[in-house]
């Protein structure tokens, strides 16, 4: 007997009531001052008011350049034992160790180029929008594309 076609349903229900919750109780802006400060930390989770990932590729950079020092380190002391000849992968370890961290800088220095723009084009449009109407970069309303609709049809059919 198995319980896992249950156990994936019930997962499925719960994930798709936790999501109907959140957007009840933490994803609307109106109800952010009435939240804790964790259930503020979380209504700005969920509407993007920071980006997480930047201290995601932060840890992941470390991680990533301690790992490549540490394992060209340590291959620098690797050995295959064949039967008539021995293998020593001091030269890749020393690569690995020195061009490794080069590597990733460049491609996390990337990265954070890429995050560096998002930054300040979300700083620059908030500067807009407290200089000019917001409705000028809003969305239109679904009442009003209702409308200019309908009065285009009329006019078309008259």
């Amino acid at each position: 007997m198995s319980t896992v076609g249950f156990m994936l349903f019930l997962g499925i229900s719960a994930t798709i009531a936790c999501t109907v919750l959140a957007y009840i109780f933490i994803v609307p802006e109106k109800k952010r001052a009435n939240l804790k400060k964790f259930g503020r930390f979380l209504h700005d989770l969920a509407n993007f008011k920071f980006l997480f990932i930047e201290k995601v590729l932060q840890f992941l950079y470390v991680l990533s350049t301690i790992a490549c020092v540490c394992i060209g380190l340590c291959m620098l002391f690797g050995f295959d034992f064949y039967r008539y000849y021995t293998r020593w992968y001091g030269w890749q370890g020393l690569l690995v160790a020195i061009l490794g961290p080069i590597a990733l800088r460049l491609v996390y220095e990337g990265l954070m180029l890429g995050l560096l723009l998002v930054k300040n084009v979300i700083q620059i449009n908030k500067k807009m929008k407290a200089t000019t109407d917001e409705e000028t970069f809003g969305f239109p309303k679904f009442k009003d594309l209702i409308s200019k609709e309908v009065c285009e049809t009329e006019e078309t059919t008259e």
